[in-house]
């Protein structure tokens, strides 16, 4: 795929990984139904089966893991170009306006001539959490053919994010093109992957520089079983570094994150915040955090640009829409020096 005139001589990053439409409902009158046995607890939003809802309030906005990425980079200066699969129709200007107007370059993306763009219907209640019906559309058919690889080597960073229906295949031949490029590679793996477990994505984390996970992903992903304490987290984090990852990033909610680069283990809590919607959260929080080292920022600063990111994010619905500029971001963490 070649790349359009007017392309950068550099990159401070791209992103990687979906782009879709997203249709934010948000019902109160959802029921959750939380069911325990001694495996733990699950959660399930209900309604009445066969029953007419009453719809709070709706929006629709774009989301995916390499646009809300991409627009939190865009809005905090730095040069960024989103690398995701889309469809000729109107979803997919919507996506292209969006990332314009963060100032991400769009040049770089694919579309499909057989596939739709994709579409998630998220669904919020009273408590902020969300459920996905997502619907990949062209994003899981992004192939190595529709990557300007020539491109991707004018990059420092490289981010992908979880990848979807084939495109998994990507996840060796980007990690092993960052290796041969010196390009310092992101990484936030999808399901399908972490559920192969470090046996199978050995050879891809040799490869990353950081990435993050949420608590239950890591566990899944390392083999970690949980304990009272941090003793299971630095375990976690053990094993990745064991497996060449620099800086393992290990993301719990309200109750915030924790770090390891093999020397020193950081945390960072969840700045309090009155939840609109969870959409968006992690994307915001990684490409948060990565925009502060990429600014010379140090591990801990990092982490908490990454949190004062995630919780302007929650605090409004739709995946991006609360998007931090670079020095919104450094007045947030600077207000709630103390939080």
């Amino acid at each position: 795929m070649p790349a359009s005139e007017g392309a950068p001589e550099r990159y401070d990053i791209i992103t990687v990984g979906s782009a879709t439409n997203d249709v934010m409902v948000h019902v109160d009158s959802a029921n959750i139904i939380t069911c325990e046995d001694a495996d733990g607890a699950r959660a399930w939003m209900a309604f009445e089966y066969g029953g007419k809802i009453h719809v709070n309030d709706m929006l629709i906005t774009v989301g995916g893991g390499s646009i809300n990425t991409a627009v939190t980079f865009g809005r905090q200066g730095l040069r960024v170009a989103a690398v995701s699969k889309i469809g000729r129709d109107d979803p997919a200007e919507r996506i292209k306006r969006c990332l314009e107007q963060a100032g991400v370059m769009t040049h770089l993306l694919a579309h499909s001539d057989t596939s739709g763009t994709g579409y998630s219907t998220i669904i919020t209640t009273f408590t902020g959490e969300r459920t996905v019906l997502v619907h990949r559309g062209a994003s899981r058919e992004l192939a190595a053919q529709d990557i300007a690889w020539d491109e991707l080597a004018k990059s420092d960073w490289l981010y992908v994010g979880a990848l979807a229906g084939d495109s998994w295949r990507l996840y060796p031949e980007f990690a092993d093109f960052a290796r041969e490029h010196g390009i310092k590679l992101g990484l936030n793996l999808g399901t399908s992957q972490i559920d192969q477990g470090l046996a199978e994505y050995g050879r891809l984390l040799e490869c990353t520089y950081i990435i993050f996970q949420n608590d239950e992903e890591m566990r899944r992903l390392t083999g970690v079983e949980e304990e009272r304490g941090d003793h299971d987290e630095r375990e976690i984090c053990r094993r990745l570094h064991d497996h060449g990852v620099d800086i393992a990033v290990i993301t719990d909610g309200r109750r915030g994150a924790m770090a390891s680069d093999g020397r020193r283990y950081y945390t960072v809590p969840a700045y309090p915040v009155e939840i609109a919607s969870t959409v968006g959260a992690g994307d915001a929080f990684a490409a948060g955090c990565i925009s502060g080292l990429i600014h010379g920022r140090n591990i801990p600063e990092s982490l908490r640009l990454g949190a004062a990111n995630a919780a302007s994010v929650v605090s409004q619905p739709g995946a991006n829409r609360g998007v931090l500029t670079w020095q919104e971001a450094l007045d947030y963490v600077a207000a709630h020096r103390s939080a």
